[in-house]
């Protein structure tokens, strides 16, 4: 257990996407679709994408830069594989990163 690396590898695996607590948020809405327009154009994504770009990874990136997430939902983080791979379930914060901070 230790921090988790901010890879597109760990991206592609990350479920903060279609966890309930970003469901609603058109800020995440957003930067999700800024993120696709960058991958459909013939760049290598990993250089020109910030963690703050990504609406998720927050285990390995900290906190949402997003106001408008929904705290009130259950976060998906036990059943991600990040979670799963890094045993995530042995840190702090245990789970709701995008709110309490990246895994340490």
């Amino acid at each position: 257990m230790g921090k988790v690396e901010f890879s597109m590898e760990n991206v592609n695996k990350c479920l903060c996407t279609v966890c309930a607590v970003q469901g609603t948020s058109s800020c995440v809405k957003d930067k999700l679709q800024a993120m696709q327009e960058k991958m459909s154009e013939d760049i290598d994504i990993a250089s020109v994408i910030e963690p703050s770009d990504i609406p998720g990874m927050y285990c390995a990136s900290g906190k949402t830069s997003c106001d408008d997430l929904y705290f009130h939902e259950e976060c998906k983080c036990v059943e991600c594989p990040v979670f799963k791979e890094n045993d995530l379930m042995s840190g702090e914060p245990m789970g709701y990163f995008c709110r309490d901070g990246m895994a340490r």
